[in-house]
């Protein structure tokens, strides 16, 4: 592997929009012949087409200088910067937001400064704003100039600067360098000011982890040579948006302090701490009096003093609450082993996909084909691994949105890649309960159908019965708007007929596919076999087709016909196989069912 010398690291949450200007900088960067640097996009679980921008970018992308797509499964920005440090190949790590955009010697200069710089540890940006919206002088408004900070703009003239740790002033995650090996000394083992959600009230994770570098007595400086525009929309400069920045970072206040003292100082400093927020408070209410509130800046000082009293309390009870909070879900011991696999799927386009077959056993059309669409991850070497062992994890850590996106957009790709790409073929989709309660979800699906010009009648969504009665408004939702196009919906798993009435009136579906448990069981329990006929009987009433899954032996298939069943789908008709369409007519020759099994399809269909 040849060596870097200087990684750029991306992290990014739904940047499809924002990358593209960005990567464009990145890519019309000078003077940077005389050592090798690499970009790395670090995709924090996106759920829009990041991946397929940065896909589109690979493409085009100069060979002398590394793209790479890294995907990070955690959510949490710090968790992306630490899956960055991870993957750096580079001794320097320049961290740019997808919202930055760099100078085109930002690179250069950025190792230039650390090369001639062994002593320190990390180093920040000059950051001007980007007023990219329409603004009536395309700059910062004069009065929010006071609290420029928090919008990350560092203006601090023209000479590089040592960020002296007397001043607890430190620059922001946007275009700051960092030493990979600095950073893997001072990363914590524990973020207190990770912001995994909105809920968390502490953002400043960047600040947590530099400070922790300053601790251990690496410098950080201020370079204005590496310059950075931070690209701010209109939004940024409402009140309601800054209000809430502001209280966030004064919520973080505590901590940030706690973390200059020694362990013994920590609770003798705490009252002087308090006694003095509370002064600057008082000072600062007697100064400006009713000004408080008909003016921003001084509201805006006002919340931030107010929030930085609030701050230790608040910490307080995080602490406290943690300790006796029960964790949302168990984890478990394969959990970061399977995290690294569906990642690296990710990555490296480890996932493929396969197809079952769905086999018509009554009268309906033998020329129309029906597959089921099944996800599988295989390694470098060959080796398989099944849903039922990734899905569980990627259901815990929140990963099912992207990974049904994925293959919806694959799906699609080899549909419209293929010869007879609207063949006369069903294709049956599952959705997860993510997706279902996604509220982007339809407009990403729309997107997919104008993209590839798939015809929706060829598309069956599936829905298992446990997430369509759990989410039935969301549900109903969906089913309303495809059907409209065209689409079909399978209710899948269906094994409770009892309840069945209750819901299946709202859902206008297509198929329903009954629960396998029921089919295996059904030739030695009779139960099953009403339960079954029960089933059957209720969706032919309501104008469904119905589906028997697990269908393993000749014997089913009889039972089942014999009931009135229409399609049979398991390992006694079919094995699933590798899905390859693109450049290929889809016919049911294609798929080489089992010989041993032949007689029994002839039987299906006689």
């Amino acid at each position: 592997m040849n060596k870097v010398d200087f990684t750029v690291a991306i992290p990014t949450y739904n940047g499809e929009t924002r990358l593209p200007d960005l990567l464009d900088r990145l890519k019309s960067q000078i003077n940077t012949e005389d050592f090798s640097w690499e970009v790395i996009i670090v995709d924090n679980n996106s759920t829009d087409m990041t991946a397929k921008v940065v896909e589109n970018y690979q493409a085009e992308w100069s060979k002398l200088i590394s793209l790479k797509y890294i995907f990070a499964p955690k959510q949490g920005v710090e968790f992306a910067r630490q899956k960055a440090v991870e993957k750096a190949r580079g001794e320097l790590i320049g961290f740019l937001d997808d919202d930055n955009l760099p100078d085109s010697e930002w690179v250069a200069q950025a190792y230039s400064f650390g090369q001639k710089n062994p002593q320190v540890g990390a180093f920040g940006s000059q950051i001007h704003g980007e007023f990219f919206e329409q603004n009536s002088e395309s700059k910062l408004p004069e009065n929010l100039k006071e609290i420029a900070c928090f919008l990350a703009i560092v203006e601090r003239g023209n000479k590089p600067r040592l960020y002296d740790s007397k001043y607890k002033i430190l620059p922001p995650s946007a275009g700051v360098v960092v030493r990979k090996q600095v950073w893997q000394q001072a990363f914590p083992k524990t973020l207190c000011l990770n912001n995994t959600d909105k809920a968390a009230q502490l953002p400043s994770e960047n600040l947590e982890v530099l400070r922790n570098i300053q601790q251990t007595g690496w410098e950080i400086w201020y370079n204005p040579a590496m310059v950075v525009y931070h690209k701010i929309a209109n939004s940024q400069l409402k009140r309601d948006y800054l209000l809430n920045l502001i209280r966030c970072v004064g919520l973080s206040r505590h901590h940030q302090k706690k973390m200059t003292l020694k362990s013994w100082q920590k609770s003798l400093a705490f009252p002087d701490y308090i006694g003095n927020d509370f002064r600057r408070l008082a000072l600062h209410s007697i100064k400006n009096g009713e000004s408080i509130k008909a003016d921003a800046i001084t509201n805006y000082q006002t919340e931030f003093l107010w929030k930085t009293i609030k701050s230790p309390f608040l910490f307080w009870y995080k602490q406290r609450k943690a300790k006796t909070k029960v964790p949302s879900y168990q984890a478990f011991p394969e959990d970061e082993y399977l995290l690294e696999q569906i990642a690296t799927a990710f990555e490296e386009k480890n996932f493929i996909l396969h197809a079952q077959n769905i086999l018509p056993i009554g009268d309906e059309d033998l020329n129309r084909k029906h597959l089921e669409i099944l996800l599988r991850i295989q390694n470098k070497t060959g080796n398989i691994m099944l849903p039922g062992k990734f899905i569980p994890t990627a259901e815990r850590y929140n990963l099912m949105r992207t990974i049904d996106q994925w293959v919806i957009s694959n799906l699609f790709t080899q549909l419209s890649q293929a010869a007879q790409r609207n063949s006369n073929c069903v294709y049956e989709i599952n959705l997860s309960a993510a997706s279902v309660n996604d509220e982007n979800f339809i407009k990403f699906l729309h997107q997919q159908f104008n993209i590839y010009e798939i015809l929706p009648e060829t598309i069956s969504l599936g829905i298992h019965e446990n997430i369509a009665i759990a989410n039935l408004k969301e549900v109903a939702k969906l089913i309303s708007v495809f059907k409209e196009m065209g689409c079909q919906f399978t209710l899948d798993h269906v094994g409770r007929a009892n309840l069945m009435p209750e819901y299946l009136k709202q859902l206008p579906i297509d198929y329903l596919k009954i629960d396998g448990k029921l089919v295996k069981g059904l030739t030695n329990n009779q139960d099953n076999l009403r339960g079954i006929e029960q089933i059957h009987n209720l969706g032919s009433k309501l104008g469904f087709q119905t589906i028997a899954e697990a269908v393993e032996n000749m014997r089913i298939i009889e039972f089942i016909k014999g009931l009135g069943i229409n399609y049979a789908q398991g390992y006694g008709i079919d094995y699933p196989q590798p899905l390859i369409l693109a450049g290929n007519p889809i016919k049911m020759d294609n798929y080489n069912f089992n010989t041993v099994n032949s007689q029994i399809i002839q039987a299906a269909v006689a």
